[in-house]
């Protein structure tokens, strides 16, 4: 690593950040209320990155807040704002429950598909998202944090979790550029208490403005979770069909809690091709990293990422040090 004195530096000030927190008042702040009572959630991600190509520093990633109410009974609002990026408006959303089997949510708000997709920025085990996922998954492939204008039925049977809607297919804060709208659906299996297997799919089109060619936009993907104990082994698999280009990507990952609840360790090894018919695009990369939960959503995440390419080269090397600061 090219900047170790820089590197350093990062370490002791985001080492200072938790330590500097745990000794400010703990007492919680009034609920914020109106006519009816409101919840008021969220995290900001400060990330301090150190890498053989590209540039190191200090980045400020996101800085969310969600705030929700129960509108009527059974009817839920939530919307959620990211005050870093824009668009602001990332999340708004209106459930209405009718049975655990089946409810409704109309809006906007994430695209039901894959594991860690499906899975909040603030609860994902590594700093960054796995390359198939931030590349494949609809909403993350073309700059929408996941998410789109839509409506879906949701609901859990047994030991079945089911997700299937309609959405525009052109991404958040955006109007609609085609006539057609896009299907997409998750279902999750849990056959045992500690297992939960996933399958998703997208069967879509994009036009990159209004009265532009769409092209096919389909996804499908396969997932897996299990924790057990201290163990947690996690997974996704994800096909992609855009236009006459197939693209496909997985990951692998692994943790044990050293200290449950306080201290984990992970590995995550995870491939992205961005076009299965040509050799040699293929960028692989691995991994290691350790989580310390210092209350709540709050955390610091030290990651050591290698990324090579299908010969075997390697790419870059980088060093990410993520305080996150939640509520």
């Amino acid at each position: 690593m090219r900047a170790f004195p820089i590197t350093a530096s990062m370490v002791l000030g985001l080492l200072f950040i938790p330590i500097v927190a745990g000794a400010q008042d703990a007492s919680a702040p009034p609920p914020v209320t109106a006519s009816r009572a409101f919840k008021l959630s969220g995290y900001t991600q400060i990330v301090a990155t150190a890498q053989d190509e590209g540039a190191d520093g200090f980045t400020i990633r996101r800085s969310r807040f969600t705030l929700s109410a129960e509108l009527v009974k059974n009817i839920n609002f939530k919307a959620t704002v990211d005050v870093v990026k824009a668009p602001a408006l990332y999340d708004a959303v209106v459930e209405i429950f009718v049975h655990e089997a089946a409810s409704f949510r109309i809006g906007q708000f994430k695209v039901p598909f894959s594991l860690e997709m499906t899975t909040s920025s603030a609860d994902i085990d590594t700093i960054d998202r796995s390359q198939a996922v931030n590349k494949l998954s609809p909403g993350l492939d073309i700059g929408s944090s996941g998410r789109d204008i839509g409506a879906v039925v949701l609901g859990k049977a047994a030991f079945l979790e089911y997700t299937l809607g309609v959405f525009n297919g052109a991404g958040i804060n955006r109007a609609d550029t085609n006539d057609s709208k896009d299907l997409a659906g998750r279902l999750i299996v849990r056959p045992l208490s500690f297992l939960a297997l996933g399958g998703s799919f997208y069967d879509g089109s994009y036009a990159a403005s209004a009265g532009a060619a769409s092209v096919v936009r389909d996804r499908i993907g396969m997932d897996l979770a299990l924790l057990r104990g201290p163990l947690m082994v996690k997974a996704d698999f994800i096909s992609a069909e855009d236009g006459p280009i197939m693209r496909r990507g997985w990951y692998v990952l692994a943790g044990y809690a050293f200290l449950p609840k306080i201290l984990q360790g992970v590995l995550k090894a995870d491939s992205y091709d961005a076009d299965t018919s040509v050799s040699g695009d293929r960028l692989d990369c691995w991994t290691a990293g350790l989580n310390w939960f210092i209350a709540g959503r709050t955390k610091l995440m030290v990651n050591f990422a290698l990324t090579r390419n299908e010969s075997g080269h390697t790419v870059n090397k980088a060093l990410l040090i993520q305080f996150q600061g939640g509520f």
